[in-house]
């Protein structure tokens, strides 16, 4: 990517984390936040097992794993979007929780297999290398780790003509002001122009295989909620 689309697009995501993000929650994002929690107490073998939150936003997955036990890393390439992430954590969290500025389009700053589990929540899509960001969550994840991938098909919405996804986007908004709406319109329309791929369920797990992933289980929602490993040992190619 370019620097200078480089710099604007983390820009925008910044103002996005600070303005906006929060107040555009999905309907199933508490739902998801819950099952995602249950699904790493289920596979957890020892206490404070580290999690990586790749792509964390706000901060709303790495808290709920936080204060259900696990050591949470939380990273994002947008510094308004941890600034939010930082205000939500408590103190009596800090042993237990930490966010880090990082772009997943780059090599990850940690060592090979750091972590026990990785989530990746409706981030993936907006990777410039798909393949090459799931290539550092595997080098980063243990073996025998777990890899939770949420992935949000495209939405109804884009079926309509753009100003009325913009409308329908504002229309959830609480308490609204042009800045908002402004910056709800640059995502709508960056998401018609193409910058948001969609996959459906069977290419993700393709994608996921591709990369080394065991896949464990597939929920077609939507969202798409893929839970997978890390195998103990890499399967060689029939």
């Amino acid at each position: 990517m370019h620097p200078v689309s480089q710099y604007l697009q983390r820009t925008f995501w910044s103002l996005y984390g600070r303005f906006v993000w929060d107040a555009q929650r999905a309907p199933w994002q508490a739902l998801q936040t819950q099952r995602i929690v249950e699904t790493l107490n289920g596979r957890r073998a020892m206490p404070r097992e580290r999690v990586l939150d790749a792509g964390c936003g706000t901060g709303d997955y790495a808290l709920a794993l936080a204060k259900a036990g696990f050591q949470v890393t939380g990273v994002d390439y947008a510094a308004g979007m941890l600034s939010c992430a930082q205000v939500k954590a408590s103190e009596e969290l800090v042993e237990d929780i930490s966010f880090q500025q990082m772009d997943l389009n780059a090599q990850l700053g940690f060592p090979d297999t750091h972590f026990d589990h990785i989530i990746n929540i409706s981030v993936l899509q907006v990777t410039a290398h798909p393949v090459f960001t799931l290539g550092e969550l595997w080098r980063v994840l243990k073996p025998g780790g777990t890899l939770v991938l949420l992935h949000v098909p495209k939405p109804e919405s884009h079926n309509l003509p753009l100003r009325e996804t913009i409308k329908y986007r504002v229309g959830n908004l609480e308490a609204r002001s042009l800045w908002k709406m402004a910056l709800i319109a640059a995502k709508a329309w960056a998401e018609r122009m193409g910058n948001t791929r969609y996959w459906t369920a069977g290419e993700l797990q393709q994608m996921l295989k591709g990369c080394h992933f065991d896949v464990l289980s597939v929920d077609l929602g939507p969202p798409i909620v893929i839970v997978a490993e890390r195998p103990m040992a890499v399967h060689n190619a029939a």
